[in-house]
């Protein structure tokens, strides 16, 4: 039963409460960088603490002197005001316990450090809430210089970085992941030496903490506090194959291509920075960078900043780079190859270059063409001049994300760069362009701004998101990119929310292991999703200008939730805290249910009434009393005709009327969020939907694919009827919008994956009505584009289309779209590449395989090998997975662990294997059986590791009590690093659908076969 409204849990307030430490920094001449851009360097350092855990000059924690050391800690941890008789105590959430002297180190000295057993911190403390290093010392700026061998694939490294004393200390913690320091030497302000002369000790901190700590022989004191020190640090590091920190990536040589070579380049965030050389690895804790690089003489060598020298000795080069602005360690980058240009320059004056494989530079012209429109456009949009002197992008084999936003250096995964006109599918070319613009967007909003913590990653991810949209949409309007918008993060955001499992906005991060698990489709699509519909609620000008304010407010620092919040409703004159923060810091969204009766005597009006609760994929009657009691405040956006609809639904109930007269300038019915701007979904009674199944033909492009969304997810979770969903599909026949067809396309492949293991004539007969659906578009679209159509305004929109509704027809088994592709195929594989026009590469060549067998496997397998892009590659790996026979899937997973299949490609084979009914079980035993092998190859990744992607989609699409039980005892005891909210997800999903299955099975099995 749903609570009344004074039992209603009101919009909780933002889950972490943070107070700034502002850290006073020194200044360190940049001339060359200063002189040209007018920009801060030095390091305006602040340390976001909990409010509760902040310290002060009159609340610091200075431990009782141990009879060795006579000092204070070297990692003081956050702590409670105290009395002078109880100063050995600390406060670690709820937790107290004493400092005790816990390393012993050579020579019988000790370093006295927190010890607490509980479950945050576990051992060593830093911080105990979020494992922040000791702020005893901070850095203000880095020399790291660095020589890679890219035959040994090991690197020696030399760090020279300055430090604020801020505390009386015996010791330097700083961050240190897989490097071996060999020597570490601290000198005060007056050229003293503060470590033991020739061997100071070195402590390296537990492997969950990746710390490594540098004692002090003389430790600083309170005369010490406020001065600059240097540490220099000479270590040693391996070019790793994992994808994160300093790794190698193969190529085959540019003059012999049966010869492979190996480049090197960084990926840093999140915390991957200490795994190429020690450093202070926190966004808050800003600085600034001076990089060189010695590297073999015929390579390129590339970073932030534009060199400022090289220097060339025998068969090497040192490249000295210009200093960086203060930034996070995690936007520090550099890359040694051999690389192909081409460049542009902004109107602003901006260097623009796209660094591409040897002889193919051509092939980033759209991105370089892309990317010098997006960097004008977001200076406009900021009113902020993109700040840096030059931009390089650079494209490279083996990258695990889809692109890294490094300040002025952004590196991508080459076909998410590369754009070969003729090759490249249309899809494909939108995708390129919006991650071009999405990491752009951070040079700003990440870069310029940084978040204060991981929790607060949404204000990166959710906002370059969104204006990452938003600059596509200037540049290309006729991509329709904001109806494209509802399909894609609109969309991901729902479903992924739709889990308990899920997770706020701003989730709470306590260790640097969580945060690659927050990488998701909360941070960067719900995040997205909620800044969209605040920007629809004040308008756009106003939001603009909010945004303008809270980046020149910010600028060159760190900043949270809160001041985005304060800036726009400064501007606004909203509060725009109390409006938001129920979306922020709640997990789920809410699910409006709209029920219309005649209002007694007034046979003209109608008596509306709407009401809240959460949704949830597992169903209303899963609901707890705490998840029926949460609310939201909910923007209604309906028509304008409609005088009295509330503007927000501030409680889980509202009733208003309606005349026969606004239904009429309405279109004929009611349908709120309009324009599908609000996150959330929204249910009709039987009166209402029928109005609003007569008015679809006169609704806007959005709302009615909002009308087919919300009808099949509803259905899904048994808010609704899935049989009403499929009956409403009559009345999109005559649809001719792409974006309307991919919605309708998900809700009925949802079905269909989840009755997958149905009895064969209910599976047939959905397979027939779901190639019903696209054949027709397919018989009017044809496979090529026709003269007519390029010159039509829609076209961008059409091929989108054909390649929608050719896929469809294709996975349904459409007989006519099959023999087609057959015929095409082989005129294909005999030389003519034409008659396969490359949208429709991927969906042919599964086709092919999923109707043929080993003949056709190894006609792929040959197709990969001699793919001459990496975009071709993975059209090629998508389709891998679709034939029917298991010994067939078998052989393609098998393929997938040899050393031809990149590791960042890892997922592929294995998702589309995981997507047909044939090959769900195949995969999710193959797995099992083969775990060794497969965590070998995939495992040990940063954020968006392949061994994440290859669990999610190894049990994508099963559907059982069975399958989510057997999910959680084959994963959840291998405590796999950064996958537990993955794998708890999945199963979770796995028991959504086996309860949609036990809704739906006997009503829709019926319908269909009836």
């Amino acid at each position: 039963a749903r609570a009344s409204p004074g039992q209603m849990q009101a919009c909780s307030p933002l889950l972490n409460g943070i107070s700034a430490r502002h850290v006073v920094s020194q200044t360190r001449a940049a001339g060359t960088f200063c002189a040209s851009l007018k920009v801060p360097v030095t390091a305006n350092l602040s340390r976001s603490v909990p409010k509760a855990l902040a310290r002060s000059a009159q609340t610091r924690l200075v431990s009782k002197p141990s009879t060795m050391s006579g000092t204070s800690t070297g990692a003081p941890t956050a702590s409670k005001t105290v009395n002078d008789d109880t100063d050995d105590q600390v406060l670690c959430r709820s937790v107290e316990e004493k400092r005790t002297p816990l390393i012993n180190l050579e020579g019988g000295r000790q370093i006295s450090y927190v010890k607490c057993s509980c479950s945050k911190c576990g051992g060593l403390v830093m911080c105990g809430d979020k494992q922040l290093l000791p702020t005893a010392v901070t850095p203000n700026h880095y020399d790291l210089h660095l020589t890679p061998d890219l035959v040994t694939f090991q690197y020696t490294g030399v760090m020279t970085v300055q430090l604020t004393v801020h505390e009386p200390c015996d010791a330097v913690t700083f961050h240190a992941r897989d490097l071996k320091i060999q020597s570490g030497v601290v000198v005060d302000k007056d050229g003293a030496e503060r470590t033991n002369p020739g061997g100071p000790d070195v402590l390296y901190g537990t492997e969950t903490q990746e710390t490594a700590t540098v004692a002090l022989s003389k430790p600083f004191t309170e005369k010490d506090v406020g001065s600059v020190v240097e540490l220099t640090l000479k270590f040693t590091g391996e070019l790793n194959d994992k994808l994160a920190g300093f790794y190698r990536s193969a190529y085959p040589a540019p003059d012999d291509p049966t010869e492979t070579r190996y480049l090197a380049v960084t990926q840093f965030e999140p915390t991957d920075a200490r795994r190429c050389f020690p450093c202070w690895d926190e966004p808050s804790l800003k600085a600034t960078f001076g990089m060189t690089l010695t590297v073999p003489e015929d390579r390129v060598a590339l970073s932030n900043m534009p060199e400022a020298s090289v220097t060339k000795k025998e068969s090497s080069k040192t490249v000295v780079f210009e200093t960086t602005p203060v930034m996070s360690t995690y936007l520090l980058a550099f890359c040694v190859g051999e690389f192909d240009f081409i460049e542009a320059t902004t109107p602003e004056g901006v260097i623009v270059r796209c660094w591409t494989p040897v002889g193919k530079s051509e092939q980033g012209r759209f991105a370089l063409d892309t990317a010098v429109g997006s960097l004008s456009f977001f200076g406009e949009y900021f009113d902020s001049p993109y700040p840096l002197p030059k931009m390089d992008m650079i494209a490279v084999p083996d990258f695990s994300a889809g692109a890294m936003e490094n300040w002025g250096l952004v590196v991508y995964r080459a076909s998410m760069m590369l754009f070969e006109d003729g090759k490249t599918p249309v899809n494909a070319k939108q995708r390129i362009g919006y991650v071009v613009g999405h990491e752009l967007a951070h040079q700003w909003f990440g870069n310029l701004v940084t978040m204060e913590w991981w929790s607060q990653l949404w204000l990166n991810e959710g906002f370059a998101t969104w204006v990452g949209w938003r600059a596509m949409d200037h540049l290309f309007p006729e991509w329709q990119v904001w109806s494209q918008f509802l399909v894609n993060e609109q969309s991901m955001g729902l479903g992924l929310d739709s889990l308990r499992s899920s997770h706020p906005v701003e989730v709470p991060i306590s260790a640097a292991a969580q945060v690659t698990e927050i990488f998701d489709a909360i941070s960067y699509s719900k995040g997205s999703c909620v800044i969209r519909m605040l920007e629809a609620h004040l308008g756009e000008e106003t939001f603009r200008t909010g945004m303008r304010l809270y980046v020149k407010r910010h600028q060159y620092a760190n900043a949270g939730t809160a001041d985005l919040w304060r800036a726009l409703s400064e501007v606004s004159g909203q509060n725009v805290t109390d409006l938001m923060s129920c979306w922020t810091s709640q997990t789920g969204y809410p699910i409006l249910t709209v029920a219309s009766d005649p209002m007694e005597g007034e046979p003209n009006k109608s008596v509306i009434t709407v009401s809240q609760r959460r949704y949830l994929a597992s169903g209303p009657d899963s609901l707890t009393d705490d998840e029926n009691a949460v609310s939201w405040k909910v923007p209604l956006r309906a028509h304008a005709a409609f005088q009295n609809v509330p503007g927000i639904l501030e409680d889980d109930f509202a009733a208003f009327e309606v005349t026969s007269e606004e239904l009429e300038k309405a279109g004929g019915a009611l349908k709120l969020n309009s324009g599908q701007s609000g996150f959330y979904r929204v249910t009709y009674d039987e009166k209402s939907r029928g109005l609003l199944k007569k008015s679809i033909p006169t609704m806007s492009e959005v709302d009615r694919v909002g009308i087919v969304s919300d009808a099949f997810a509803c259905g899904a979770s048994g808010y609704a009827s899935t049989v009403d969903a499929l009956e409403l599909l009559e009345a999109y026949r005559a649809e001719t919008s792409y974006v309307v067809w991919s919605d309708i396309a998900s809700g009925v492949g949802g079905l269909a994956g989840a009755f997958f293991e149905q009895p064969a004539e209910v599976t047939a007969a959905l397979t027939e009505f779901s190639g019903g659906l696209f054949a027709p578009i397919v018989a009017r679209l044809g496979w090529e584009v026709t003269g007519a159509e390029k010159s039509d305004p829609n076209a961008y929109q059409i091929s989108l289309l054909r390649q929608l509704a050719v896929s469809r027809a294709l996975s349904y088994e459409n007989e006519h779209a099959v023999a087609e592709a057959r015929v095409r195929f082989d005129k294909y594989v005999a030389g003519d590449v034409s008659a396969v026009p490359a949208d429709l590469k991927g969906a042919v060549f599964a086709s092919v395989l999923r109707q043929g067998g080993l003949e056709e496997f190894e006609q792929l397998k040959k197709l990969y090998i001699n793919a001459d892009s990496a975009l071709e590659e993975s059209l090629v790996l998508g389709a891998m997975g679709a034939c029917k026979d298991p010994k067939i899937i078998t052989a393609a997973l098998d393929f997938n662990l040899t050393d031809a299949v990149r590791k960042q490609d890892g997922a592929s084979i294995v998702g589309s294997s995981a997507s047909s009914k044939h090959g769900k079980r195949v995969v999710w035993d193959w797995v099992r059986a083969n775990w060794s092998a497969v965590e070998q190859k995939f495992g040990g990744g940063g954020v968006s590791s392949g061994l994440t992607r290859i669990i999610g989609a190894s049990c994508a699409g099963l559907a059982s009590e069975k399958d989510a039980k057997d999910i959680e005892a084959f994963y959840v005891p291998k405590k796999i690093e950064g996958a537990e909210r993955t794998v708890s997800q999945a199963a979770e999903a796995v028991r959504a659908r086996a309860a949609r299955v036990a809704r739906d099975a006997d009503t829709v099995g019926k319908w269909l076969v009836k």
